[in-house]
């Protein structure tokens, strides 16, 4: 059998491909910073053994976990110079190269539901942004984004009952100028702090909230750190963009390119739906530690999403984004 080994890897990582041959005829590495029992990651490893079964062993994808191989912050610029096949990174960390992908994190998005957010992700301005990744980086978008699940935001001693008791807290944010703008308009002092970091920091008050996810909230146990309330305003979404060497695809034979892109494409709703239950899931067992998380009323959303668009404009021409993609976006969200 010839062999086609699309990238030498080494390390640690799971061959997740048919179990029916030992060798595949390709193999595509895959590079993720999450833990093993990350949503992401579980559901990749579905994701690599439905290839293998559909191309009869012949595909084959490498996971490389827990950050193996590249952080996600690296990931995009791996993916693009073909030091790795694939990779998954947040939209957002893709900003720097395309300004445009931060726009999940724009204050139109602030309070929307999941299929209102779906229809425009995946619609026109979808197909747009992802031309504007794959023309800046020489890759390609796989598919559709997956979901990590909407943010959540954790406090230590305010009950958060609605966005105006964000007033006054130090909040750890992942980072980002559209986050940190958005909590500066709510009248917090946004903190940018490295995930490992944050237990320690809740603990000696160098912050008294937090946004997150119920999920990896719960995976850090940081009721035991403080963490007493939460809410739910749907902020913004967490996304995941797969990207592959434009290179990498090209030595694929058709049928396989097809294969690939296609069981991504029947199963990133089932993702979905998995993201939000594992979400959920979360939120009830911080519920048995003692965290309250509450929903805010909509009038209380509509009311911090006007103070918050209020401010966009200026956002948008401080991100650099293109006026004509703002405008598509504007559009396709009914503003």
């Amino acid at each position: 059998m010839n062999m086609h080994k699309l990238m030498a890897a080494t390390g640690v990582a799971f061959m997740l491909g048919s179990s029916v041959s030992m060798a595949a005829d390709y193999t595509l590495s895959v590079t993720l910073d999450t833990s093993p029992q990350h949503v992401r990651n579980v559901w990749l490893k579905d994701f690599a053994k439905a290839v293998g079964e559909k191309s009869d062993g012949r595909l084959e994808i490498e996971i490389f976990e827990a950050g193996s191989k590249y952080k996600d912050s690296e990931a995009a610029a791996a993916v693009a110079q073909g030091a790795i096949d694939i990779a998954i990174p947040q939209y957002q960390l893709i900003s720097r190269f395309v300004p445009e992908a931060d726009f999940e994190q724009l204050p139109m998005f602030y309070g929307m539901g999941r299929e209102e957010i779906y229809a425009i992700v995946d619609g026109e301005v979808g197909k747009d942004l992802n031309g504007r990744i794959e023309d800046k980086l020489r890759v390609k978008v796989l598919g559709r984004p997956i979901d990590l699940g909407f943010g959540t935001v954790f406090s230590t001693d305010v009950e958060l009952k609605e966005p105006s008791d964000l007033a006054g807290l130090k909040v750890r944010v992942p980072g980002g100028p559209a986050t940190v703008e958005r909590y500066e308009i709510m009248g917090s002092v946004p903190v940018q702090i490295s995930w490992p970091d944050v237990p320690q920091a809740l603990q000696t008050g160098t912050i008294s909230s937090l946004w997150t996810t119920q999920e990896s909230l719960a995976s850090s146990k940081l009721w035991d750190a403080g963490v007493k309330y939460g809410m739910e305003d749907r902020q913004a979404i967490v996304q995941y963009v797969p990207l592959i060497n434009q290179r990498s695809f090209d030595k694929l034979p058709e049928d396989l390119q097809n294969l690939l892109s296609a069981t991504w494409d029947e199963m990133v709703d089932g993702e979905r739906d998995f993201a939000a239950q594992r979400q959920q899931d979360a939120r009830a067992l911080n519920a048995e530690n003692g965290i309250v998380t509450s929903d805010p009323s909509p009038e209380a959303l509509a009311a911090m999403r006007q103070k918050l668009v209020a401010a966009q404009p200026a956002l948008v021409e401080e991100l650099g984004m293109n006026p004509e993609f703002v405008a598509k976006l504007t559009a396709a969200a009914g503003q």
